[in-house]
């Protein structure tokens, strides 16, 4: 699944963020692919790619973005999210990012439970969402309606929820004042960030959710009476 080009900062080609200062909330979790191996799904030009470790992999359903990636000495592969399995081995990676990607994909909680299969033990999956009900939403955007192809919303709890049935475990959340935007703000913004998570969430237009692998995913019968025999 390809991220919308409105939900990507615009890089100038040949122009890397490099080691200085990172625009928006990305600053915020930009540590946590620092020299590790990441599984970048949906990735887009290859903006985060840029930021993570010998190893790392991205996968995009955009033939432009993969070339985009490839010229800049990116390891790409053309793919859709929506085709389960992942062309990626198990326990590969360290990281798997998902940045702004469940909200479009068919089904969020088995691209879950692949990122999962392809993280190695102790590794960590790192999730960029759009907020659908905060007032910054409200005032700013159709959620459903608008470009960006929403078909999913996932509020702290619901999300916490699907991790916990995929296998991760303790999610942490970050936001940040939309008003920062993309500006190279990284202090100001991991100040801002220490503000009250309920209220950052009311007005931000997005978050952030890192969570550990903990065990393997549940089978369907494991986490709902639905599917089990009466």
């Amino acid at each position: 699944m390809s991220v919308p080009a409105q939900t990507m900062p615009e890089v100038p080609r040949g122009g890397d963020f490099g080691p200085g200062p990172m625009p928006g909330s990305f600053s915020l979790v930009a540590d946590e692919l620092h020299s590790r191996r990441v599984a970048d799904l949906g990735c887009n030009t290859g903006y985060y790619l840029r930021r993570s470790g010998p190893g790392s992999r991205g996968l995009d359903v955009s033939e432009r973005n993969v070339a985009a990636c490839k010229e800049q000495g990116l390891s790409c592969d053309l793919h859709d999210l929506n085709r389960l399995p992942l062309p990626l081995p198990d326990g590969a990676f360290d990281v798997v990012l998902l940045s702004h990607v469940l909200e479009h994909v068919h089904a969020p909680i088995r691209l879950l439970m692949e990122a999962n299969r392809i993280l190695a033990p102790g590794g960590q999956v790192v999730i960029g969402l759009p907020i659908e009900d905060s007032l910054y939403s409200r005032l700013r955007m159709n959620y459903y309606g608008g470009p960006e192809g929403h078909i999913y919303s996932f509020s702290r709890r619901n999300l916490t929820k699907l991790l916990s049935i995929a296998g991760f475990g303790g999610p942490r959340f970050v936001c940040h004042l939309p008003v920062i935007g993309f500006r190279p703000w990284p202090r100001l913004n991991r100040m801002l960030s220490r503000l009250p998570l309920a209220l950052l969430y009311q007005v931000s237009g997005a978050y952030w959710c890192l969570a550990g692998k903990i065990a393997a995913p549940q089978p369907d019968a494991g986490f709902s009476s639905y599917f089990r025999e009466s």
